[in-house]
């Protein structure tokens, strides 16, 4: 038993290297290809994360749940598992287990992580069912002084995505393996006891951040893919740090409420002040706002930098549209006294208010200012963008001190975001967007 643990935490181990396959599509190409090509996206990752494997105790867990998770299909192995027993079980029940036996899956894997010293792999061709829906795909494990192990990917077709659903390791599978141990928890202590005992022994250990923003199109939206480009990178940076999020939309008024109270960790977007500095922790800046200015197109207004802006403004009779709550900062500061301000909660309307001659121009960040004239072509018509910014504003997330933790999930923010930079995949993120600017 001990000889075939051993070789099951190396199996898991290179599984656990493999199977990356979210992004790999069935259509050209084979559960084979799959499998080998994926290797080396979940190897660059336990190289470039190697400080964090060794330091964070639940980040093994955590890379797991990221990468490895999405190509497992958790459910129909946890059915599989049960057998019988499924059809026995409540609703409740059923969910219960599902959720304690994907940790239980993460669980393993990431000990498994532990045991893996870089064995290489040799894959053999695939082989299908008569359907094509159902393929395997064998290999062996060559170790030093030892014999090979024999190791069998069992896959399956869903939704054009190929998903493993068991391993089998010297003809041993891993789904009986684990019906077998839960068999003998339910003999010996009945169904719900043994679903409950497993629920308490398999949790997520990940630390759980709750992050809050209002609608800010088109970098926040429930109604974007992926929430938006800010919550898309934001979750891509914490889940490389560690942790897992949860995000709630909410007006400014309630974000800030929540932040200064405790009752959110992260806020999502924010610009510089020195007021909110008192209460919260600053991440270096992962984004710039260019704030430019929207006007009318009869409008003689012309500048080529803030100096010139400033000194047009200061001949007076100028009104300008900008948004609630905003920390402008110091430079905005400066031009407010010289025109007058009117106040905005809602972009569409303040781009409209400018065409109709209730405001003169509008301040508002430049990808808002695109997006919004492009889905309102009849009144873009009537105006024009200078898309010289007058005013640049970094952009951070902000943690609330009351979270114990706050530096070390900033500090934790700012490492991974700087991984992310050097390694591609920032830009990669700003570019699945269309974010240029």
């Amino acid at each position: 038993m001990r000889i075939y643990q051993s070789k099951l935490l190396i199996s898991l181990a290179l599984l656990a290297t493999t199977l990356f396959s979210w992004q790999a599509r069935a259509e050209g190409s084979d559960p084979r290809q799959v499998v080998e090509t994926t290797a080396i996206k979940m190897t660059e990752r336990l190289i470039s994360d190697r400080e964090k494997v060794q330091t964070q105790e639940y980040y093994i867990e955590h890379l797991v749940d990221e990468i490895l998770l999405p190509a497992v299909d958790h459910t129909y192995m946890a059915r599989r598992v049960l057998a019988k027993n499924w059809k026995k079980a409540s609703s409740d029940q059923k969910k219960q287990f599902v959720e304690a036996f994907k940790h239980k899956v993460i669980r393993t894997y990431a000990g498994a992580f532990k045991a893996f010293n870089g064995e290489k792999l040799i894959f053999s061709d695939a082989k299908f069912n008569k359907t094509g829906k159902k393929s395997s795909v064998g290999s062996k494990i060559q170790r030093i002084g030892a014999p090979p192990i024999d190791v069998t990917y069992k896959l399956y077709l869903k939704d054009d995505q190929w998903l493993t659903y068991d391993i089998v390791i010297e003809g041993v599978s891993l789904v009986k393996s684990f019906r077998d141990q839960f068999s003998q928890r339910i003999e010996k202590d009945g169904l719900a006891q043994a679903i409950s005992q497993l629920a308490k022994e398999y949790k997520s250990e990940t630390p759980r951040l709750k992050m809050v923003g209002h609608v800010w199109e088109p970098y926040i939206s429930q109604h974007l893919p992926a929430n938006g480009l800010i919550i898309d990178l934001l979750t891509e940076v914490f889940t490389r740090a560690g942790y897992q999020v949860e995000m709630e939309f909410m007006p400014w008024s309630r974000v800030a409420e929540e932040m200064s109270n405790g009752s959110a960790d992260i806020s999502v977007a924010s610009w510089y002040s020195d007021t909110r500095a008192q209460e919260l922790s600053y991440s270096d800046p992962y984004l710039t706002n260019n704030l430019i200015i929207i006007k009318r197109k009869k409008d003689a207004l012309k500048y080529n930098n803030f100096s010139e802006f400033k000194s047009y403004m200061s001949k007076g009779g100028y009104r300008m549209g900008v948004f609630e709550e905003y920390a402008y900062g110091d430079e905005f500061n400066s031009i407010a006294p010289l025109v007058n301000l009117n106040y905005y909660k809602h972009c569409g309307q303040l781009v409209r208010d400018v065409a109709a001659k209730n405001t003169d121009i509008a301040l508002i960040d430049q990808w808002t200012a695109e997006t919004k004239l492009n889905s309102m072509q009849n009144i873009a018509d009537h105006l024009e963008m200078i898309a010289t910014p007058i005013i640049k504003r970094a952009l951070y997330i902000t943690a609330s001190k009351h979270n114990k933790n706050h530096q070390q999930i900033i500090a934790a923010f700012n490492k991974t975001l700087q991984d992310m930079k050097s390694d591609g995949s920032y830009n990669a993120l700003l570019k699945r967007h269309n974010y240029s600017i």
